[in-house]
């Protein structure tokens, strides 16, 4: 009888979009999510549509599993952002930002929401600097150590949050909204604008 060929282990789990704040649709995914694994052999996996991914290929030892993403912000980030943190910081009545807004808040990176933060958003969207961390990914955990892997692994699974997109609007996929001016910008900025004309009559 033939022995049956033992299945390598695998880490498995998915990453969703962290600053919904519940909003539908929710959960949302997060593709083309690069997962490393920094161990000997390193061994990598892209999120799929739906957010999930597969690591395979462990060799002895301990893995230190991290999630990174570039680019895609699909045109979520907009002066809407810029006055969420503006009301925030002055105050009631004005609604305040709670959870994960509080983090994605922070692009200044100074522990503290301030209208230096909603300047930065600004100054993002018309191509001029400072942006501080506007526009990148982070995740949440950071990171993932696992001691070795003998047997599969599930569940490992990661929020995903893009800084300076406080209302939460981010979708899969979808093309930027028109604006005034258009920038292909923060990580995925080319440097060009493209200005909406007025219309002749």
């Amino acid at each position: 009888t033939p022995t049956p060929t033992p299945t390598a282990p695998a880490i498995t789990g998915t990453i969703t979009y962290g600053n919904a704040l519940g909003a539908p649709p929710a959960p949302r995914f997060v593709p083309n999510v690069v997962v490393s694994g920094a161990g000997i052999p390193p061994v990598v996996a892209i999120t799929n549509a739906f957010g999930a991914y597969s690591l395979t290929g462990f060799g002895a030892g301990a893995y230190t599993v991290t999630p990174t993403k570039i680019g895609e912000q699909n045109g979520a980030i907009s002066a809407f952002d810029a006055a969420l943190i503006a009301q925030h910081v002055v105050g009631p009545p004005l609604p305040h930002l709670t959870g994960n807004q509080l983090i994605v808040a922070d692009v200044s990176g100074n522990g503290r929401i301030t209208s230096f933060d909603a300047g930065e958003i600004a100054n993002y969207l018309v191509m001029l600097t400072p942006t501080g961390s506007v526009g990148n990914w982070i995740f949440n955990p950071v990171n993932r150590i696992d001691p070795s892997i003998t047997s599969d692994i599930t569940g490992e699974d990661y929020a995903a949050l893009l800084m300076g997109e406080v209302s939460g609007d981010w979708a899969s996929g979808v093309p930027p909204r028109p604006a005034r001016v258009t920038v292909s910008g923060g990580p995925e900025r080319s440097g060009t604008n493209s200005r909406v004309l007025p219309r002749s009559e």
